[in-house]
């Protein structure tokens, strides 16, 4: 195989490339009459005979270059009877003496090259990952263009430049939907239903229906967030629930979520005359009680995966028709996964139910389906297109700035439904989320944060101003994303990080999600912010800019769930409490992360004297109820045990068992202490005391060092936790609210702490001294009754 080009510098010469032998010929071309005829020909540097050319041109396939300058040639194969066909080279690879063809033309300066040229060109100006310049060049097919991405001073004016993709419907989008007056549920329902505005079903709701939604299937919903995934479960519980087939649970991981559904469902359902009520962990801390329904005899029971669990442990739980468990991904949360599926075990054996589980992250849902004994219904359409954005920020200071613009711009935009854009701003921690908030407001921008360190009231009031178009954004943790349902137009990643590691994609779908509301926005928006080679400590093996080229094209990570040994053990005590008293019944029980014989796990149990078993029926002790509706480990609760034993001081057990660990340095301490050590001071106050420790003597302001060594002298590092733990219950045993607390902590020891953290903790101290009462009820009276007066004087130190 020939290829024939000429060279610009070369006037009247033709090359000749012989790829198969690897040899080049040359040929100047004259005029001869009509003809254009090769003479002076050179295999590379020896002459050969002009026929002895043209032979070898007529033994070969010929590819002719399509480059301007060869062209003018083409005479000379035509006027001697030579067949050949067109080939594009790239002129850049020709230059480095290779011969590349063109297949996909990338435009550089007005001229085609290949792929690889592109990069490299790329890749000299900047550097970054391979593979995303490849998606880029793709994508624009302009060299120029996306070095102009990572370039541009306005990106925001360039939409065309930033925009990765855009997400829009899908086949399923064609299909008729039903109407409402078409289906099959009760005429109340279908009138509740058509006050809220809604005259037809959205796709996924359709095929839902289609799947057997209301001919009690068990169905797996995996949709879009805002895809109408809740009117689901509602369709199948309200109508199992008018047929007089059972209570209708709604079933979510988080408070916050419960307390929405359970405010919804009251003002949608209590005008067809049903009962709702909300079972979750109630707080326990003295305040102002609200006017909240618990009754188990309501129709509807909105509660979280603890709330329903404890009934069913406690056997307290009657008559249910219908079960839906939202966000059911959560069986991949390390700390949520066993308990969520021991309970979905136990609700499928104890009761006749439909169950419906709803996600939009699965990575295998026809798997997971068919575990759980249900049909898929997966739709990848979105009820709002999502537009993906990905801007490459010089640094910190910059992404600020981008962020401010990006929110006013939003804020200006009012969509056809009425509402302004809002934005909700993704960062990897509290205090980043509350700086990126401060400055914001600073610039006119009315924004507000939002983290699991504040407490509960004051989450409340930045919802409220988020739905009430108060404020122009929120500022939000990555390790919220799933509990947040602000109704977003657009969502920005400020970081791709969370804590300290990156984001999986199952965490970065549950953002994106969270752009554009149905009914709200014409269009959802996300803005990804990279620093190009950014890593947030040494040992992250990927940059933010590699790590957002992988979630970019990420899909949703399998659900799978494996007991450890602690969970499998707590898991098979929960279901004998609950009620399943025979080895052979309780071995049949769809618990999907078993991996231990049954009767080893049985008999550590009867080792732990936590179940007395007679022949093949199985029955918990006093001890095992205790450890089972207490939500412990055997493990943990055989140290409460030990220690009653031992007569071990409360305090102590308490802080053992339960630690308070989130500490920090002050920032204005943390900077100041990082530029006198030159270190980077970790924001945790343990890790921090012992770099301030060992670097005392090179602190010379004098107020400085009458700062520290009080701290110093305060605190053995092996102390810390447990003094500050215990100092946080003393000080509210002393009439000290939350944010009092907190407050004395930062005045006293510059420790940085969060109001909404010290309410959890003491929310959980009380749990955990629950189960010291019911532990001790058994083997110790007197601790049981130490262990009320301390949890009385915890839950109201006012009294």
């Amino acid at each position: 195989m020939l290829i024939i080009r000429k060279p610009r510098k070369k006037k009247d010469e033709i090359e000749v490339v012989d790829l198969v032998n690897e040899k080049k010929y040359y040929a100047l071309l004259r005029k001869d009459g009509n003809k254009l005829r090769a003479y002076k020909c050179r295999e590379e540097d020896k002459l050969i005979q002009p026929a002895r050319f043209m032979n070898i041109l007529k033994n070969n396939k010929i590819l002719l270059s399509k480059d301007e300058e060869t062209l003018k040639i083409e005479n000379f194969l035509k006027t001697n009877n030579l067949k050949y066909e067109y080939i594009e080279l790239c002129p850049f690879c020709l230059t480095k003496g290779e011969y590349k063809e063109v297949y996909d033309k990338y435009r550089f300066y007005g001229r085609f090259i290949c792929l690889d040229c592109a990069i490299e060109e790329i890749r000299n100006e900047i550097n970054i990952n391979e593979e995303f310049i490849r998606k880029l060049l793709k994508r624009f097919g302009d060299v120029e263009k996306v070095m102009e991405i990572f370039k541009t001073n306005k990106p925001l004016d360039n939409p065309e430049l930033t925009r990765y993709d855009v997400l829009v419907g899908s086949e399923e989008d064609k299909i008729k939907n039903y109407k409402i007056d078409e289906l099959n549920i009760p005429e109340g329902l279908k009138e509740i239903i058509k006050k809220r505005g809604i005259e037809e079903l959205l796709p996924v709701q359709t095929l839902s229906v289609k799947g057997g939604l209301l001919e009690n299937k068990n169905l797996l919903i995996m949709s879009a967030t805002s895809s109408g995934k809740t009117l689901i479960g509602e369709l199948a519980g309200i109508k199992n629930l008018l047929d007089g087939k059972g209570k209708f649970l709604f079933l979510v991981p988080l408070v916050a979520l419960a307390n929405q559904k359970y405010i919804e469902f009251k003002e949608r359902y209590e005008k067809l005359g049903l009962k709702v009520s909300l079972r979750v962990g109630m707080g326990r801390l003295s305040k102002p009680k609200e006017e909240i329904n618990t009754d188990l005899n309501a129709d509807i029971i909105v509660g979280t995966y603890e709330g329903i669990d404890y009934l069913i442990r406690t056997k307290k739980l009657k008559d249910v028709g219908t079960v839906v468990i939202d966000e059911i991904h959560s069986l991949n949360i390390e700390d949520r996964g066993a308990r969520l599926d021991g309970l979905i075990g136990r609700l499928r054996n104890l009761f006749n139910v439909q169950m419906i589980y709803l996600s939009a992250t699965i990575g295998n849902p026809e798997e997971l389906a068919k575990k759980l004994n249900a049909k898929a219904i997966i739709y990848n359409g979105r009820p709002v297109p999502l537009e993906r954005h990905i801007i490459f920020a010089k640094n910190e200071y910059n992404k600020l700035n981008l962020i401010r613009e990006i929110v006013n711009r939003e804020f200006n935009t009012i969509s056809k439904y009425n509402y302004r854009g809002q934005s909700l701003i993704f960062t990897y921690s509290r205090k980043r989320a509350e700086y990126i908030a401060r400055f914001l407001n600073s610039k006119g921008i009315k924004a507000d944060f939002y983290h699991g360190g504040m407490e509960y009231s004051r989450r409340r009031k930045v919802e409220d101003d988020f739905l009430n178009q108060k404020i122009m954004c929120v500022v939000t943790t990555a390790a919220l994303a799933a509990g947040v349902d602000f109704p977003a137009s657009t969502v920005i990643l400020e970081s791709l990080a969370m804590g300290g590691d990156w984001l999986n994609p199952s965490e970065f779908q549950q953002m994106c999600g969270r752009a554009g509301r149905k009914g709200m926005h014409d269009i959802g928006k996300v803005y990804l912010l990279v620093e190009i080679g950014k890593k947030y400590h040494a040992k992250m093996e990927m940059s933010e800019d590699e790590v957002a080229f992988k979630l970019l094209n990420s899909e949703p990570e399998d659900v799978d769930v494996e007991y450890n040994e602690d969970e499998e053990l707590e898991q098979i005590l929960a279901t004998i409490t609950s009620g399943v008293n025979n080895k052979f019944e309780l071995d049949r029980v769809p618990l999907l992360g078993r991996n231990l014989d049954l009767n080893y796990v049985i008999g550590k149990l009867e080792d732990y004297g936590m179940v007395d078993m007679v022949g093949n029926n199985i029955h918990p002790t006093k001890y095992g109820y205790a450890t089972s509706i207490s939500f412990l480990y055997p493990k943990d609760a055989e140290a409460i045990r030990e220690a009653i034993k031992n007569k071990e001081e409360i305090m102590e057990l308490i802080v053992k068992i339960l630690p308070f660990d989130n500490i920090y340095i002050s920032p204005s301490l943390k900077n100041k202490l990082s530029r006198i050590f030159h270190i980077n001071i970790p924001s945790r106050f343990v890790d921090a005391l012992q770099i301030i420790r060992e670097n005392f003597e090179k602190v010379r302001e004098k107020h400085l060092k009458e700062m520290l060594i009080p701290i110093i002298l305060e605190f053995e590092e092996e102390d810390v936790i447990p003094k500050i733990s215990k100092t946080i219950i003393n000080l509210r045993m002393n009439k000290k609210t939350p944010s009092q607390i907190s407050k004395i902590l930062y005045e006293d020891y510059r420790i940085q702490t969060y109001s909404g953290d010290i309410y959890t903790y003491l929310e959980n101290v009380i749990k955990l001294l629950d189960a010291i009462e019911r532990i001790g009820n058994i083997y110790n009276k007197n601790y049981a009754i130490k262990a009320k007066e301390l949890k009385e004087r915890i839950e109201n130190p006012y009294q």
